[in-house]
């Protein structure tokens, strides 16, 4: 069987392509050029198709388009793009002949009209029976932007994307429609040209002690954006299960740019330089104000102690020391001694104004049947932390083929690109101490940064004596070196064939290979390193994904009545990941730094490598009937190696249907120029879990020791039991929308409505006991995800040389754990600080939503500068509701992650020669658990010589109250967000007129302001604690760990066109 299905598709691969190229038709061709109806300006990229054929192109930045190849006859050709009303005509292509073809295309805000690339094809808008979102490329490359997640933020209703931190090239976590796996991943499809690409880290994991290691970058940082087309998200069912086993999560199709078919090349450039630093800061104490503080607190204990402590001096200076023991309050005169005379700001001292450079440079051209583009960009993105950055060197070439007038087309897509992150390894931290910003907070202010050795006259960093986890936050980034490096290549080859009119076969072969490498070393000089002697790392991980795809694709046009799209594949990819670690500790130099591992006194290492595979058969059918009632349904289906024998396979349907309200008699005069009902429903699977997850697994121990001839030998160990019957994660959706448009489509949108059950969801379960392991993962537990969402194009004003459009996008997501399976409740997120050990901030209950805050509810601070929390009548210590001391009893829910709605507004103003643009993103009604309040906004971090916030001075809790985690530290983070605002000027210099087609100068603003009554540095943080991997479930949510700031950018550039 399974020889089979592999045999039967190249069997069916080879027949379709050992089809003769029999005779054509004679042939002609199309030529013409498109403007701008306001400005009368050349128009690119402005795709013109013959309706029912498969010839079509984008124009040329000087608005021209060439069609060749085409059968004589009469045509109709339309002209489409996003912003612009679409136009179409008749024209009369003859034999040998050439036809001409004007288009004056009006500024509009409809893009119901477009014709979208969609799974495995292209669709026209009014066809499309799923929910779509299109996002105009162009419009969203504006400012910082280094990779395609910046460009779909805050653009289409219903996609969240939320980066990790502020560090250059940090990735991002990004959910469609909200989550639906607990453990298994959330992260959307990506298609690139076609090609679905595999999202896992390109890079090794870092090293953390004290702290955590970086978490992964983003898997697009290879893309250039300026060589980004157009990006389309496919939302529900409908329009992505024809993806299968990837697409519970959504699909983002990103088609790459184009070569044009001038008669001359045509080169661009752009350019520009950012300057970036921290948007907002800390407001710890400085060192007058701690050292003010120290010595008042020390008056506190001399006085409290005088009485309580006469009869036994040492026990209370020594033994107690700060402890309430003996006293009320205050600072035992030993902490005098950690005071210095110095006063730094940390903050100052670890941050900079970060300077980003990015050049990308493109040559584009062709003839009639070959087309080609190039581009080349290289990018350098400082940190706004010292000792840390992004770099990117890529190049891209995309070339097209047509043969046999047009009947054989061939393509050819492929991108290289070398990536380097210096980082700051302890960039967060899930500990109280450790990180480079948590050190920030904390270290004394009242000490140097330097000091000069008084013996060697040496200079340098001040640390606490016999301390290792609280430390130098500059000798943290400039001392430790961590270097990862990731050489990528993705590249797709294409081939089409026209069999016959309106039949077409497809080839389509795609190669994604990355080489990522880590190397870290931790130096001897550092207290970090000093521990283990100096510590080397280096570690290796690559990738490589090899998928096939074979297409065959019917599209028949009958009259004015009836139209079919049908679409058949077979698909075929595998996965081949390795990684090699070697590790070394105690050396004679710090000199060589991760360059020679082997000089180490003890050396480790450690590899591992993942094969999987996973095999589809898929067709979609597409009935259209009078162009205003549609019909589609989709089957997939799926094979994945990384399940059980007997559930390796899964079927995969869909169907769904629209009818155009707006083309029925009854709607005639009734101020729509567009209104559209869709409904669908349909199936999709999540294979989110490492490969090998249902077998047992086994490991070596050193424990392990087996006789084998007399003699004990090591061995392994099972670590996992076998689960024969686990299987995918699956998502059933329904979908409801209105498309509508009015006045023409000046104004224009869609109103939505999902439900979204999830079951058979991935978790660890506990085995009947004995059993080689103590858990298993297994299919248990249910999720229900149900959200509006609603859309609003508008072209505000049209007038001679004014435009002004403006788009709003909305959504409103609620999620629910209907079921857990065995368990009652899960706990996650944990809460990080002294004394914290074992607590956890969220609870996934079932009946409530991913992301519940649970926890003791806090009341007030009591006169004696206790914490006081609510209580239940049968809790110990519980009086008249009230208690110092909380229960697990008296854990309640104490707030809810998720927002209420997601606004997106974005605005273009086209005057004259000033094109003005902005981005205004908000959410309403989620809760942030400020963790860094938690942990530096208390007074007792004197205790242990640490800095705190200026806001505990004013704060009524004692010094000797220990921090407890409750409602007190869960904020509204409800926020307004001015994302980016851009204003371009279009140059008309005589220098250029003689060369440069168009020549236009920008600047740019993003993160220039946040509106919000959260306390913490920013309201908007990772959905992840940090240190989890961030494609990995929804384990916890909106916990603020004090990571790596976002920083405010001011950029200045330069468009070219020759």
């Amino acid at each position: 069987m399974r020889l089979v299905r592999h045999v039967i598709p190249a069997l069916v691969g080879g027949l379709l392509w050992a089809v003769p190229l029999s005779a054509q038709d004679s042939t002609g061709a199309v030529t013409g050029k498109v403007v701008d109806g306001t400005t009368q300006q050349p128009l690119p990229s402005v795709e013109v198709s013959i309706a029912g054929t498969p010839y079509r192109m984008l124009t040329r930045l000087d608005g021209g388009f060439l069609l060749s190849g085409v059968p004589a006859g009469v045509h109709r050709l339309r002209a489409t793009r996003i912003g612009y009303g679409p136009q179409a005509q008749e024209v009369t292509v003859s034999a040998g002949g050439t036809a001409t073809a004007q288009f004056t295309l009006v500024p509009a805000a409809a893009i119901l009209e477009a014709v979208v690339v969609t799974g495995y094809g292209t669709q026209r808008r009014e066809a499309i029976t799923g929910s779509v979102s299109t996002i105009d490329a162009n419009a969203a490359n504006v400012g910082v932007v280094d990779n395609v997640n910046n460009m779909v933020q805050g653009r289409a209703a219903g996609v969240t994307i939320i980066q990790n931190n502020g560090e250059p090239g940090a990735g991002a976590q990004v959910r469609i429609r909200g989550g639906t796996s607990i453990s298994a991943s959330n992260e959307p499809l990506y298609v690139i040209d076609g090609v679905p690409i595999n999202n896992v880290p390109t890079e090794p994991g870092g090293f953390g002690v004290g702290g955590e290691p970086p978490l992964p970058r983003s898997p697009l940082n290879l893309i250039n954006p300026s060589d980004i087309g157009s990006i389309t998200i496919l939302k529900d069912a409908a329009a992505t299960a024809i993806y299968g086993n990837r697409a519970a999560n959504g699909v983002i199709l990103i088609e790459t740019k184009k070569g044009s078919t001038s008669s001359g090349a045509g080169v661009e450039y752009d350019g520009y330089v950012a300057m970036a630093s921290a948007s907002k800061h800390l407001d710890v104490l400085n060192g007058d104000q701690y050292r003010q503080f120290a010595n008042g607190q020390v008056g506190v204990w001399r006085s409290d102690s005088t009485s309580a402590c006469t009869s036994r001096p040492t026990l209370c200076q020594n033994f107690f020391k700060d402890s309430v023991a003996g006293k009320l309050g205050g600072l035992s005169p030993s902490h005098l001694a950690a005071l210095g005379t110095a006063n730094t700001n940390w903050e100052n001292e670890l941050e900079r104004t970060a300077v980003t450079h990015n050049h990308n440079l493109s040559f584009s051209g062709g003839g009639e049947d070959t087309r080609y583009r190039a581009s080349l960009n290289f990018m350098n993105q400082e940190g706004v932390a010292i000792s840390n950055g992004f770099q990117r060197v890529q190049g891209r070439l995309n070339a097209t083929h047509n043969a046999f007038d047009n009947r054989l087309r061939l393509g050819l897509n492929v991108t290289t690109s070398h990536t380097k992150n210096d980082y700051i390894t302890f960039e967060s931290t899930a500990g109280f101490e450790g990180g480079v910003f948590q050190n920030v907070a904390i270290f004394n202010p009242t000490q140097p940064v330097t000091v000069v050795d008084p013996a060697s006259g040496l200079t340098n960093y001040y640390e606490l004596v016999g301390q290792t986890s609280v430390r130098n936050p500059v000798a943290l980034a400039n001392q430790i070196t961590d270097i990862g490096q990731t050489t990528r290549t993705l590249g797709n080859a294409t081939a089409e064939l026209d069999l016959m009119p309106g039949l077409t076969a497809q080839v389509n072969v795609g190669v994604d290979r990355s080489d990522g490498s880590r190397n870290i070393y931790l130096p001897k000089a550092s207290p970090v390193g000093a521990s283990f002697g100096g510590l080397a790392r280096q570690s290796s991980l690559d990738n490589t994904t090899v998928t096939l795809q074979t297409l065959l694709t019917l599209r028949r046009q009958f009259g004015d009545i009836h139209s079919l799209d049908v679409v058949g594949g077979y698909e075929f990819s595998k996965f081949n990941t390795g990684n090699l670690t070697t590790q070394g500790q105690g050396y004679v130099t710090d000199a060589l730094l991760f360059n020679n591992p082997g000089a180490a006194q003890t050396i480790t290492d450690f590899s591992g490598r993942d094969l999987s595979r996973q095999v589809a058969f898929f067709g979609r059918a597409n009935y259209g009937l009078k162009d205003r009632y549609f019909l589609t349904g989709v089957l997939r289906y799926d094979g994945s190696s990384r399940f059980a024998v007997g559930h390796k396979w899964a079927v995969f349907p869909a169907v769904s249907g629209s009818w155009r309200i707006s083309e029925e008699n009854f709607m005639r005069d009734r101020g729509f120029s567009e209104l559209r009902l869709r409904v669908g429903y349909g199936l999709q699977g999540n294979p989110g879990v490492p490969p090998y997850s249902s077998l047992l697994t086994l490991s070596p121990d050193p424990g392990a020791r087996y006789p084998f001839g007399g003699v004990p030998v090591s061995g392994v160990i099972p670590t996992r039991d076998a689960n024969p019957t686990l299987k995918w994660e699956q998502t059933a959706q329904f979908n409801v929308a209105v498309d509508y448009g009015l006045l023409n489509n000046r104004v224009s949108g869609s109103v939505e409505y999902y439900v979204k059950n999830t079951s058979d969801l991935l978790l660890q379960v506990s085995n009947a006991q004995p059993a080689f392991a103590e858990q298993r993962l297994a299919n248990v537990g249910k999720v229900r995800n149900k959200g509006l969402e609603i859309s609003v194009d508008a072209l505000a004003l049209s007038r001679p040389n004014f435009t002004w459009r403006a788009g709003l996008v909305f959504a409103a997501e609620r999620n629910r754990v209907v079921d857990l399976g065995p368990y009652s409740s899960i706990a996650s997120g944990t809460v990080s600080g002294q004394g914290q050990s074992n607590v956890d901030a969220q609870r996934i209950l079932p009946g409530q939503p991913i992301g519940t805050f649970f926890g003791p509810r806090f009341l007030r601070v009591n006169a004696a500068g206790q914490q006081v929390f609510s209580c239940i009548a049968a809790s110990a210590g519980c009086v008249n509701g009230e208690t110092l001391s909380p229960t697990a009893n008296d854990y309640t829910i104490i707030g809810n992650a998720n927002p209420d709605f997601t606004l997106g507004l974005h605005s273009q103003v086209n005057w004259g020669k000033f094109d003005i643009s902005f981005l205004i993103r908000a959410a309403v009604g989620q809760d942030v658990f400020n963790n860094t309040a938690l942990v530096f906004g208390t007074k007792s971090d004197a205790l242990q010589d640490k800095n705190f916030l200026v806001s505990a001075l004013s704060d009524q809790t004692g010094i000797h109250e220990p921090a407890i985690y409750s409602s007190r530290w869960v904020e509204g983070a409800s926020f307004v967000r001015l994302q980016n605002l851009t204003v371009e000027y279009r140059l008309d210099l005589p220098i250029l007129s003689g060369s440069a087609r168009s020549a236009r100068l920008y600047v740019s603003a993003d993160n220039l302001l946040v509106l919000t009554g959260y306390s913490g540095l920013d309201p908007e943080v990772s959905n992840l604690a940090s240190g989890l991997n961030p494609s990995a479930g929804l384990q916890a949510r909106s916990i603020d760990y004090l990571s790596y700031p976002r920083p405010r950018t001011i950029t200045g550039g330069l468009r070219l066109t020759f």
